[in-house]
């Protein structure tokens, strides 16, 4: 039986953690220090840009190796359904674009 999360998803996440991890710890080590007005809210604007974007990759990336490999393979069998597996591989790769954009929105707010 195949593992639901393949191997890039789960490094991947392992290294988010331990930004997460870092970042929280840097925070704690750190709370006496006045910043300056506002970078405490650019820091997690940048933050919550880059979670955006790298959600949408590894949705993308995902969807993309589940759905390609199974439209290959229908195709192969059928080769009638080739277009339709076009489409369904293009629906999973709009989630990184949709994580893309949503990481310029983030971006483009003032702080």
């Amino acid at each position: 039986m195949r593992s639901l999360l393949s191997l890039p998803v789960m490094i991947s996440s392992l290294g988010f953690l331990a930004f997460l991890s870092l970042t929280l710890w840097a925070s704690a080590s750190t709370s006496l220090q006045v910043f300056p007005p506002g970078e405490s809210a650019k820091s997690s604007q940048l933050f919550s840009a880059a979670m955006a974007f790298s959600a949408g990759a590894i949705a993308a990336g995902w969807a993309v190796g589940r759905a390609g490999s199974a439209g290959l393979a229908g195709t192969a069998e059928r080769p009638e359904i080739r277009t339709t597996a076009i489409i369904i591989t293009a629906l999973g790769e709009a989630l990184g674009i949709y994580g893309i954009v949503i990481a310029i929105l983030i971006l483009g707010q003032t702080v």
